[in-house]
């Protein structure tokens, strides 16, 4: 397996593992540069599970896209406005939001091919994939003090299904366990701060309903909360100035660690510790051993209980994910 990072506005980069599972800092690989357009930078990266695509989200100043590589051929495929959400299981599809139609592509990653999901509610901003692959847990909103709704969507059948309505919160970044046995989200309230504490919660896997507050967390930075691949807890980011007015309203003020929850129990233990940091990026390692993420302008790699160790030490840093063998 490979750790990939992208060093901002510049390179795309990998560092190779040895044969005892370790990162070889000293052997950085360049996968790729950015695309050359003006005022972007990469904002996510993110690697399908069979190891054959890798995506690059852009943030450019007047229009969101992303990049779909091939790592066994080179080729690209640019997903204009919009931007990522999910890859299948398989690693052969994604979900991506196209926000000038406000509509949900399913895109086949080998040949670029979408089709819009049919049937769904007004307002779609969030989607994810069921470990099976035909089903797909949707959050929608119609807009700011409306409330938003969870819900089901049937790929074979292209039928939605209503789940759960929260009136006065936001529903944000659904996610179920790799074995689908159990379904987690973030609430935030519904209101026009920017940047907000929000509540970690283990839901109802087959009707998305709250069932466990597990912690405070941040909220509308656009964190998602990321499972263990065993799908035993669940590493999150949590806001360490939730008294700064200033960092309700601008993004780089925010101060945060990594913590982790332990689903069975609810125990909830810090992965970081850092004093004065912007921590983000949650990446787990395919095998479950240790997480990689970004602070300071910087690649990070945690185990649980250990300190964590920069990756990265003479060059701006960001946005980690991990690259498995093609299967």
């Amino acid at each position: 397996m490979n750790a990939v990072l992208s060093d901002t506005a510049v390179t795309l980069s990998a560092y190779p593992t040895t044969p005892d599972h370790q990162l070889n800092t000293a052997s950085r690989q360049t996968l790729g540069a950015q695309p050359s357009r003006a005022m972007c930078e990469a904002d996510q990266l993110s690697a399908a599970p069979n190891g054959r695509y890798l995506l690059i989200q852009y943030n450019c100043e007047a229009a969101l896209f992303a990049v779909l590589q091939n790592l066994a051929t080179g080729q690209t495929d640019t997903l204009a406005q919009g931007y990522f959400l999910d890859w299948s299981p398989d690693g052969e599809w994604l979900l991506f939001h196209q926000t000038d139609e406000d509509a949900i592509w399913l895109v086949q990653a080998a040949t670029g091919s979408r089709q819009t999901l049919l049937n769904l509610p007004p307002g779609v901003y969030n989607a994810a994939f069921r470990f099976d692959g035909q089903t797909v847990v949707t959050a929608s909103s119609r807009g700011l003090g409306l409330g938003s709704e969870l819900g089901g969507y049937n790929l074979a059948a292209s039928t939605y299904t209503p789940w759960q309505t929260f009136p006065q919160q936001i529903v944000a970044y659904p996610r179920w366990s790799p074995d689908g046995a159990k379904m987690a989200y973030i609430l935030m309230p519904d209101s026009n701060q920017p940047f907000t504490i929000g509540e970690l919660w283990l839901a109802d896997p087959t009707t998305g309903a709250p069932a466990q507050k597990l912690d405070s967390v941040d909220a509308g930075h656009g964190y998602p909360p990321a499972w263990s691949p065993d799908g035993q807890s669940l590493a999150y980011v949590r806001r360490e100035n939730p008294d700064s007015v200033r960092a309700n309203h601008a993004a780089a003020a925010l101060r945060s660690n990594l913590y982790l929850a332990h689903t069975a129990t609810g125990q909830t233990m810090p992965l970081t510790a850092f004093p004065d940091s912007l921590v983000y990026d949650i990446a787990w390692s395919p095998d479950g051993a240790e997480l990689a993420f970004t602070a300071d302008d910087a690649i990070w790699l945690a185990k649980p209980g250990q300190s964590p160790t920069q990756l990265t030490q003479t060059t701006t840093a960001r946005h980690p994910a991990w690259l498995v063998a093609d299967n």
